[in-house]
């Protein structure tokens, strides 16, 4: 069962280009006078560009907000990590739902260790990919509810907001409960 609560919860660095981010809708504009009418659209872009290390600072930001929602799930600020209406979101607004109504949380026993092993940047959309590695122990009503340790390959795609990077889909590359994938020491 952790397996599937676990990383829907989640699913809920090296490289990129540079980009400008779209941060307006399109305005559009109907030039009268010409027969026929001449429509003209505009698109207001940023000028800053978009870098992996932007993405980067966005991705840790988002998964301390994470760790902080398994400790308590009913002030989990979904919007802040996934963009709305994404298959992202709908998942964490289920398993903080789940969660909370069962009193399911993360104990301080156990971490949740990750390393980003890539980053590309296209335009607004960001993939990244990590290598995770888990063994927080969840507990529910003081009793251990879960303590199997989880270690995966997982592509994370991020979409840019108005209010900054979110997540908005995942998918799992390679999953095991049989060892540590990442390789991480001590």
């Amino acid at each position: 069962m952790r397996v599937n609560w676990w990383w829907m919860a989640f699913g809920l660095v090296a490289c990129g280009g540079t980009t400008g981010a779209i941060t307006g809708e399109p305005m559009v504009e109907v030039e009268r006078g010409a027969d026929p009418p001449v429509v003209v659209a505009t698109t207001i872009t940023d000028s800053r560009p978009v870098s992996s290390d932007d993405v980067v600072s966005a991705f840790d930001r988002l998964m301390a907000i994470r760790r902080e929602c398994g400790r308590r799930p009913g002030t989990c600020p979904v919007d802040e990590l996934a963009v709305a209406g994404s298959r992202m979101h709908m998942e964490l607004v289920e398993l903080m739902t789940v969660r909370a109504a069962a009193g399911i949380t993360a104990s301080s026993r156990g971490s949740a260790r990750y390393r980003i092993d890539d980053v590309r940047v296209d335009g607004d959309t960001a993939t990244v990919d990590i290598c995770l590695t888990d063994d927080t122990v969840m507990v529910m009503d003081g009793s251990v509810f879960d303590e199997s340790i989880l270690s995966a390959t997982v592509q994370w795609t991020m979409s840019l907001t108005e209010t900054g990077w979110k997540w908005s889909a995942w998918r799992f590359v390679s999953v095991t409960r049989e060892g540590d994938l990442c390789a991480f020491t001590g």
